[in-house]
């Protein structure tokens, strides 16, 4: 779900107006929309813009609404950390939780858009290709450093604001303790054509972001995911878990193509670790 800019709308078309720990801002208009959330553009009273993600608790059973609650204030908290960890991850200026409202707020910086934007269903050419692939493996590494999963990293959840990649979403992020690299979780969850083959038997790490990296420099250089073109959801977590043999066409650059192939290994204890994609020939070049 990306926070990027669009035109400035008539002021005709100007939402309502909210606040966040008593700063009242003005919904412009829809930037994006999620399972969770809905992103908006949105200015303060100094008309200084930003995006908003709100969260309206009160769409789910009242069962779940304390736990989706909790979940908020920890991606906020994660996001936070991570802003001011790392350049890579999109700025969160504030946030809160209403309860009275059942609402949510995180007001962060816009971008100029997403890397899904920047795709359009055909491979990169090899100077953004390269550009954008060290800046996703410093954000593997930055979450590392931070004892971090990410566990839902695709084009759609990394803006470009001037040029640099920022991490957006951060709802199924959470922390390992260390010396542990990866955890058993009960539920599966994360975006399909970027999911690693051992989360669809619970076991979710580092590494499992490492796969989904490797998807998009997949996707960057051919121009799709692997399984895209599987119909059908069942059918395509099915060969995603069998660890199904992937097809990696011929391309002229062998440095890349080994990357791919390295990040890609179904046995995830296989998969370079973020410090050894730092090193790989590609990623130096």
């Amino acid at each position: 779900m990306g926070l990027e800019s669009s035109k400035p709308p008539s002021p005709a078309s100007y939402g309502p107006i909210f606040s966040v720990r008593g700063r009242l801002y003005r919904i412009l208009d829809v930037l994006g929309k999620g399972a969770q959330a809905t992103v908006y553009r949105c200015e303060d009273q100094n008309a200084a813009q930003y995006a908003v993600k709100v969260f309206h608790f009160s769409r789910f059973p009242r069962s779940q609404r304390s736990g989706r609650a909790r979940s908020f204030v920890k991606e906020a908290r994660i996001l936070k950390h991570m802003s001011k960890r790392s350049r890579h991850f999109v700025h969160l200026f504030d946030y809160e939780y209403k309860r009275k409202g059942k609402t949510g707020y995180m007001i962060m910086e816009l971008g100029n858009g997403s890397l899904r934007q920047y795709l359009a269903g055909a491979p990169l050419k090899d100077t953004f290709r390269r550009m954008y692939w060290k800046q996703i493996v410093t954000i593997l590494r930055d979450l590392k450093d931070a004892n971090i999963v990410h566990a839902d990293i695709k084009p759609e959840n990394l803006i470009l604001v001037n040029n640099v990649l920022k991490v957006t979403d951060l709802g199924l992020a959470f922390r390992i303790n260390p010396p542990a690299q990866s955890v058993m979780r009960r539920k599966v969850l994360g975006t399909i054509d970027y999911m690693a083959p051992e989360v669809f038997s619970h076991k979710i790490g580092f590494k499992s972001d490492v796969w989904s990296a490797g998807i998009i420099l997949y996707e960057m250089t051919y121009g799709r995911p692997p399984f895209m073109n599987i119909p059908g959801k069942q059918q395509k977590v099915a060969v995603i878990a069998s660890k199904a043999p992937i097809s990696f066409p011929s391309h002229r650059n062998r440095y890349l193509v080994d990357c791919i192939q390295r990040c890609l290994q179904h046995n995830d204890v296989l998969r370079p670790s973020a410090y050894k994609l730092e090193v790989h020939p590609y990623t130096r070049m």
